[in-house]
């Protein structure tokens, strides 16, 4: 398992092209690996300020998340948050993991979802519009 730094710079960026205006990224991904935590989708949407994703270039870094053994369901997902929020300093960030299996005969659906803004940063015509979860 790589060190948290290493683990980071699997997440490759490049430079917004159009900084001057606010828009939302959404990427959704299917996620693999212990069968407490995962198969689990992961809807991830963010309001670029400097940087964009590389998308081509996330399979690594999935392959690395699989290897981890999660406590729980909601450290995967601060996990994630931490990691894509730290590399890519959006103007807002919103991600959402939701587990595709049931977790035992009572919990039949069992999702996570976290938001972050930089501080100051508003647009609530922009995300207004966007569906909730």
């Amino acid at each position: 398992m790589l060190e948290i730094y290493q683990r980071r710079n699997l997440i490759l960026t490049e430079a917004n092209p159009g900084p001057q205006i606010d828009y939302v990224v959404t990427l959704q991904s299917n996620l693999t690996g212990t069968e407490e935590v995962f198969p689990a989708r992961m809807t991830l949407r963010y309001v670029p300020d400097r940087l964009i994703l590389k998308t081509n270039n996330l399979a690594e870094y999935y392959a690395e998340i699989s290897n981890i053994t999660f406590e729980n369901f909601e450290s995967a997902a601060v996990l994630l948050m931490d990691d894509f929020n730290n590399e890519l300093v959006p103007r807002w960030i919103s991600l959402r993991l939701d587990k595709q299996t049931a977790d035992n005969d009572q919990v039949f659906h069992h999702e996570t979802a976290l938001e972050d803004r930089q501080p100051k940063w508003g647009n609530p015509r922009l995300l207004d519009r966007l569906e909730r979860y």
